[in-house]
């Protein structure tokens, strides 16, 4: 339920910035949702530029198993189902550090 859950913590913070810093437990809570990995950013910014596994996996020196392995757990962070719903690292889930 990854989707789902993605999609309502970006609806938390809608919320949450139109509250002009209001702090609840809950809203701390939301805060430690897992982020990306750099090299998940990096692939998953790759991926979105619409790169294959095989020339992602070249130009970073890894193994397209690996660089399929990193999408896998991008796409379960980000509550998507592929490449298709990757944005580049301008989105603010991709991007966050």
């Amino acid at each position: 339920r990854g989707r789902e859950a993605a999609a309502d913590l970006r609806r938390a913070a809608e919320l949450s910035a139109a509250c002009e810093g209001a702090r609840t437990p809950l809203l701390r809570f939301s805060e430690g949702a897992e982020p990306l990995t750099p090299r998940e950013r990096e692939v998953a910014s790759l991926a979105a530029q619409g790169l294959s596994s095989n020339e992602i996996a070249g130009r970073l020196f890894l193994s397209t198993r690996t660089v399929d392995n990193h999408l896998q757990s991008t796409y379960a962070k980000l509550g998507i189902r592929g490449r298709r719903e990757l944005h580049l690292p301008t989105d603010p889930i991709v991007g966050r550090s």
